[in-house]
């Protein structure tokens, strides 16, 4: 007889486990919380142009194994993501348009150059530092610190940067003398014409999908009869009913409709601009049509708003007291059930991943899984 899992989430991680399931054998059933599949990477269309309602998303790896594979779904035109930045320079309105990361040699046409150089020969060696604040710090120095890093993280974070984990900063902070332009590194990186959906509904198109369901930790313990396993790609303090403790840090997005003059013409100088100054309440706008390309006579622009009920970004306190409570309900919810239970994704682990990184979490879940239940991990 075959072996039935159940998978709680139907975005990236939740798709692929399921996907990979069944192609060893597995009967899979999918249950999702939203009315969709994909989860925040699902793009919507206005007037006719394709926006992200939830922010960025832009696919990046490394990985040949993952660019392959969702090759397979119909990911493959390239992209290359330039982020920029409008800065202030001094105490007046006026904004000056840089690179993100920022590019040694535009620091060096700006009038503050010899203050931001006597600052970046005194750095040491090498960055160091628990708290966020003093790591970058020892990175770039405070002038760069104040104009690119410090009010970004105190409205996206909403709270100061020393209570925040450097655990992320090499990550996500650079100070680059290469000349490089492109946000990533990675040898890959696409763009759907029409945004993420299609993609990940491909990957999902040979299992069994019910949406508009939420499972909770009392269903899977009712569920055991009909299931070997539970594969739960879910926020856990939500399965247990305990919604909100558990910090997240969410984004509201106003989008608004641009009519333009030629079909090709875009609004803004990037797919993503920040805006790091606490003059503007948004932290940066998104115009996904820098990135899909589209023709069409019009564009999305949406300003990206931070302090949302939302689950986009766990927050990495320097003590990381919500990872160990995360930690915590993982063995409570594997006590409730005689199945084997399995945490795959960004909301079960209490992870900032991006997309490809929960591809290859659900590459490696669905890989044990197979070991588990028939002895194969291939």
């Amino acid at each position: 007889m075959k072996k039935r899992v159940a998978v709680v989430g139907a975005g990236w991680s939740g798709a692929v486990t399921a996907e990979r399931l069944g192609a060893g054998g597995i009967d899979v059933e999918v249950f999702e919380r939203a009315a969709n599949v994909g989860g925040h990477s699902r793009a919507e269309t206005l007037n006719g142009v394709v926006y992200e309602p939830n922010g960025a998303h832009i696919f990046h790896t490394s990985n040949a194994d993952v660019a392959d594979y969702v090759g397979r779904f119909g990911l493959s035109r390239p992209y290359e993501h330039c982020v920029k930045a409008q800065v202030h320079l001094g105490d007046d309105d006026a904004l000056t348009l840089l690179s993100w990361p920022p590019q040694l040699e535009e620091l060096q046409e700006l009038a503050l150059w010899p203050t931001i150089e006597k600052e970046l020969a005194a750095l040491p060696e090498a960055p160091a530092g628990e708290d966020f604040e003093t790591f970058v710090m020892s990175l770039m120095g405070p002038t760069l610190y104040n104009l690119f890093i410090r009010d970004y993280t105190a409205k996206q974070w909403g709270r100061p940067a020393t209570e925040l984990s450097s655990s992320f900063a090499p990550k996500r902070v650079e100070l680059r003398n290469d000349g490089y332009r492109r946000l990533f590194r990675d040898r890959w990186e696409f763009f759907p014409a029409n945004g993420m959906n299609s993609v990940i509904e491909g990957v999902l198109s040979r299992s069994s999908v019910t949406c508009g369901v939420e499972v909770l930790l009392e269903d899977l313990v009712g569920m055991q009869g009909e299931f070997d396993a539970f594969v739960v790609t879910a926020p856990l303090d939500r399965l247990l009913g305990r919604d909100g403790e558990l910090e997240w840090r969410g984004v509201h997005l106003r989008s608004r409709y641009i009519p333009v003059e030629r079909p090709e013409e875009t609004s803004t100088p990037a797919y993503v601009v920040n805006w790091p100054d606490l003059r503007y309440p948004f932290t940066r706008t998104v115009e996904t049509k820098h990135a899909t390309g589209q023709n069409v006579m019009g564009t999305v622009v949406s300003e990206e708003y931070p302090g949302a009920p939302a689950r986009h970004y766990p927050v990495p306190t320097v003590d990381r007291r919500f990872e160990a409570l995360n930690e915590r309900y993982k063995e409570e919810v594997r006590s409730a059930l005689d199945r084997p239970v399995y945490f795959c994704g960004r909301l079960a682990n209490y992870l900032y991943i991006n997309q490809d990184q929960a591809i290859e979490q659900g590459f490696a879940c669905s890989t044990e899984v197979l070991g588990d239940l028939t002895g194969s991990r291939s």
